[in-house]
């Protein structure tokens, strides 16, 4: 496979390496579990708790543990050892994410409809091979998978990133994201905010999925009283509350009741002095997720990473060609949101920045799996995002490293150091220098040996028929794109509701106002009567004719609308019977 040429050939350098050291001793029947000892040289070391970068050093492993750091002139590699030269080369800690969405992506699709063992699994492999040791999906996960997998992760029997999981997120009654209707709870009052986390505490879950982001400000939201009821109730159980949220005020309350933290950013406003002070007085991080809310908006730009090396490694070449698709492209373009997605983007990055140089603890948490968002892949993406915004480097990597695990008590991960895990990452550079350097990783390090990453995902696939666009889809679009070229046009014009005037109709020697691209017809009476038809509500069709009736010289009459007959003298009444798609208008004179 052309993509993992460059990870086997590095394999294979690094096998040579290996063989240099001393050969290990056969095992005989009945002897204790050969000591595995690894010695690494000549690294620079980022330790990810924002201490300085180490110059030269070396690393010694045994039985997975980090057991030796020092300067490479002081420490012998020990007797047996596989010996690694990494002169030059850069060692971060295994990276870790506090906001996950594995099992709900299968390319265009999202949803519960994708979630299943083997959609979880893979996209746990997908996240090891970038890196990413660790995740908590939080109020993504239906059922007793997530749970099963978590065990038999930790057992060894599945390959990849450790999960962690909240179970099923809680909303207000109604609530939630709309596409995970059915995985969300809805509570409606303090006693049932109580019960659901309790039950979820006797499932063992790692935290608890608090929905406050109703849809950006679309949605209901939890009443004060099941906030407080859900943090006080988590917090007896030991359980620390992650939050979804977007307006400040909501942020400042969820604060005020307790919250440990949240996993999406402050969208509608910037944040301001008092929510930054409290935040950290109270040691509530944020995991700004800058990338989910980056792609409701980016494919409209035709991203120049869509198709990179690092991401071909993982994904199909299918799916870049789908998201730089003008068919995708037009589809982001014609959203009427996109202007307002843009704009809290830029607003979550200015707050990132604000919260972060304010001392707020600032973790790594992307919600990958998310629509148009790729396990793995976008771990990597996020921490540019992170950088881009304003956060040093040293910063963002002790975010994706040392505050995840310290957030989600993962006390052997997230550092390099002494009775540490030895799971890291090798790097040809140093990010501290260019960011963008973090995703041209080296070797994976777990347990202190190397991994093949390749054959982390060799058996995982996407199924690219979700990827293919058809004659029908490119059919819509043009229909799609015309009809947008058309109210571009007509933006200049003016409006009357939501059209502008085309054609009128003569009845009784008068003219009678339609929307342009209507079509209309009349039939003789008493009562004469106009037929308008055209795509659109009948809230719509009837707000037109409030304002366009009124340049007729008609006046409300109730339900209906009168005029004077500019021949006769005589009152005209004009009655509209609108529904959807379709107008009625009776005329008769009095």
């Amino acid at each position: 496979m052309k993509c993992f040429v460059k990870s086997l050939i590095a394999m294979t350098l690094i096998t040579l390496l290996v063989g240099c050291g001393d050969p290990p001793a056969e095992k005989k029947e009945g002897e204790a579990p050969a000591v595995e000892t690894s010695y690494y040289f000549g690294v620079r070391i980022i330790p990810g708790d924002g201490s300085p970068v180490m110059e030269d050093m070396s690393v010694v492993t045994t039985n997975g543990k980090i057991v030796t750091i020092g300067k490479r002139a002081e420490v012998a590699p020990p007797k047996g050892s596989n010996r690694v030269d990494l002169t030059g080369q850069t060692i971060v800690p295994a990276f870790i994410n506090i906001q996950a969405q594995p099992g709900m992506n299968n390319g265009a699709q999202y949803g519960g409809k994708n979630y299943t063992r083997d959609s979880v699994t893979a996209d746990l492999s997908r996240y090891a091979y970038y890196g990413v040791v660790a995740v908590l999906t939080a109020g993504t996960d239906s059922g007793d998978l997530a749970f099963s997998v978590r065990d038999e992760v930790n057992q060894g029997k599945i390959k990849g990133a450790r999960l962690l999981t909240t179970g099923r997120g809680i909303a207000a009654k109604g609530g939630g994201p709309g596409a995970l209707s059915g995985i969300t709870i809805g509570v409606s009052n303090a006693t049932e905010a109580r019960r659901a986390v309790n039950d979820f505490a006797g499932q063992k879950v790692d935290g608890i999925k608090l929905w406050m982001d109703d849809g950006n400000g679309k949605g209901p939201k939890p009443s004060s009283d099941v906030i407080a009821s859900v943090i006080e109730e988590a917090h007896k159980q030991k359980l620390k509350v992650f939050a979804e949220v977007f307006e400040l005020a909501d942020a400042k309350s969820l604060v005020k009741a307790g919250v440990d933290g949240f996993v999406t950013s402050i969208r509608d406003r910037e944040v301001d002095d008092a929510l930054i002070a409290d935040m950290k007085a109270k040691n509530v991080f944020l995991a700004p997720a800058l990338t989910a809310a980056e792609a409701k908006f980016i494919y409209a730009d035709k991203p120049n990473w869509l198709g990179e090396q690092t991401m071909r490694e993982v994904y199909p070449a299918q799916l870049a060609g789908y998201l730089a698709d003008p068919i995708t492209i037009n589809r982001f373009k014609r959203n009427s949101e996109l202007a307002s997605y843009r704009q809290q983007y830029q607003t979550a990055t200015k707050n990132l920045k604000k919260l972060s140089d304010g001392g707020v603890r600032i973790a790594l948490g992307t919600n990958s799996g998310s629509p148009d968002t790729y396990p793995g892949y976008f771990e990597l993406r996020e921490m540019m995002a992170m950088a881009d915004a304003g956060m040093k480097p040293t910063d963002v990597i002790k975010a994706a490293t040392s505050v995840s695990a310290e957030i989600l008590g993962l006390t052997d991960l997230g550092t390099i150091a002494v009775g540490k895990t030895g799971d890291f990452l090798t790097l040809p550079n140093n990010p501290l220098d260019k960011m963008s350097d973090i995703k041209d990783i080296g070797f994976l390090i777990l347990n202190g040996s190397q991994q093949e990453r390749s054959a982390l995902i060799q058996n995982i696939r996407i199924n690219t028929d979700t990827l293919t666009i058809t004659k029908e889809d490119r059919a819509k679009d043009a229909a799609a794109e015309a009809e947008q070229r058309r109210l571009d046009a007509e933006k200049g014009l003016p409006h009357y509701g939501d059209f502008v005037l085309g054609n009128s109709v003569i009845v009784r020697a008068m003219s009678i106002p339609t929307p342009k691209s209507s079509k209309a017809s009349s039939k003789v009476g008493p009562p004469d009567r106009i037929t308008v038809s055209m795509r659109a509500s009948a809230a719509q069709l009837r707000a037109f004719y409030a304002d366009a009736l009124k340049k007729y010289n008609w006046r409300a009459a109730g339900n209906c609308w009168e005029r004077e007959h500019p021949s006769t003298k005589k009152t005209q009444s004009l009655c509209i019977d609108a529904s959807n798609n379709s107008a009625v208008l009776n005329i008769s004179e009095k």
